[in-house]
């Protein structure tokens, strides 16, 4: 395991598509990108500042890396995961299964963009 809090536990995937490939997940049940909440807010900020310590403890830079999640009916597991990768992607299947803008794949930035749309008066 890569380090566990009171509100996220994060470990590494055990099939990793890219050299570090660790996922961090809410310790309260969160079903997928679909159900997150505005409440939710914070915690996935924290899940940021989490993953891009972990970045820099892995020697990557975080400008150089993906985070995000999969969309349903994409994801394999039904509990919010934050994908966290850097370093190279091991195959281009690997890769493409992580791109940005595909309709499988959710980047955190645009999580948050949507949350921080829906707490707007």
């Amino acid at each position: 395991m890569a380090t566990k809090d009171k509100d996220m536990v994060a470990f590494y995937d055990i099939k990793p598509a890219a050299e570090t490939h660790i996922l961090i997940i809410p310790v309260a049940h969160i079903e997928s990108v679909k159900t997150v909440r505005p409440s939710d807010h914070d915690l996935i900020l924290r899940m940021k500042a989490k993953a891009l310590n972990l970045l820099k403890e892995h020697g990557h830079q975080p400008e150089n890396c993906r985070l995000g999640f999969h969309v349903p009916p994409f994801n394999t597991v039904d509990h919010l995961h934050l994908h966290v990768l850097g370093g190279e992607f091991k195959t281009a299947l690997g890769s493409a299964k992580y791109e940005n803008g595909k309709k499988w794949y959710m980047d955190l930035s645009q999580l948050l963009s949507n949350l921080e749309q829906k707490m707007r008066p």
